[in-house]
């Protein structure tokens, strides 16, 4: 397989401090492409940004929180004013909280409303204005396999990425004659920190490493104009996890 090559190419990242979001950004810019990462810790951004810098493209880091509007679109814009376009966005900022519905608090249910679906919205939104202007670009959503089957005991988390699902083939819909792409990223468990503050007893040994996952994002980033991907299903080789 040829080798893709992003070279001039500008991809924004959101969760691109630690686990699929990261190693997204490596990805991408071995590839050629500039890419502006996104998450909310300046320190751990700035330690991507210079991994990133080790390649030929450029890495630039703006803390953002993508509950926070104002925060999405100046991502947005100051990628535009640095680079004089928005090729790539790949929603990679997410979380999750698991046990019985009875047990869980409404607090995180919002929590995880406000940044797996609403943080994804209004991601997409505000890319779409600059990649829509140019009638060119391609959105990743990463969700996960909860996204088209019911895993109990995580019910905020599959609400959440089912909404997102819904939302992301509704984009596609809606820009696909437009010249944009929209790609859904559905994994099975991925060994990512997420699993450090989310518990449970899943041997992560099994689970689908970030690097297989950013590395089939580059795949599906690097195909002709003439091929859409609509979704992308990764899954480990014992299944879900």
């Amino acid at each position: 397989m040829t080798a893709a090559n992003l070279s001039g190419q500008v991809a924004v990242i959101t969760g691109a401090n630690s686990g699929i979001g990261r190693a997204t950004a490596r990805a991408l810019s071995r590839a050629g492409a500039h890419v502006v990462l996104a998450a909310r810790t300046r320190s751990t951004l700035e330690a991507v940004a210079h991994e990133c810098s080790r390649n030929s493209a450029q890495a630039l880091a703006i803390p953002t929180d993508v509950c926070n509007e104002s925060d999405i679109q100046g991502l947005m814009s100051q990628t535009a004013e640095r680079f004089g376009r928005l090729d790539i966005l790949v929603t990679s900022a997410g979380g999750a909280t698991f046990g019985p519905i009875i047990e869980s608090r409404t607090e995180d249910w919002d929590l995880l409303m406000n940044v797996n679906l609403r943080g994804t919205y209004l991601c997409c939104r505000h890319a779409l204005t600059h990649m829509l202007a140019r009638k060119s670009g391609h959105i990743l959503n990463v969700l996960s396999i909860a996204s088209q089957m019911i895993l109990p005991g995580s019910s905020a988390y599959t609400a959440s990425k089912f909404g997102a699902l819904g939302l992301t083939k509704v984009i596609a819909a809606e820009v696909r004659s437009e010249g944009v792409k929209v790609t859904a990223v559905i994994p099975g468990a991925v060994n990512t920190p997420l699993w450090d503050k989310s518990g449970g007893d899943l041997d992560r040994a099994q689970m689908l490493s970030a690097d297989d996952v950013a590395n089939a994002m580059l795949n599906v980033i690097a195909q002709p104009a003439s091929i859409h991907t609509d979704e992308l299903v990764l899954m480990p080789p014992l299944g879900v996890l």
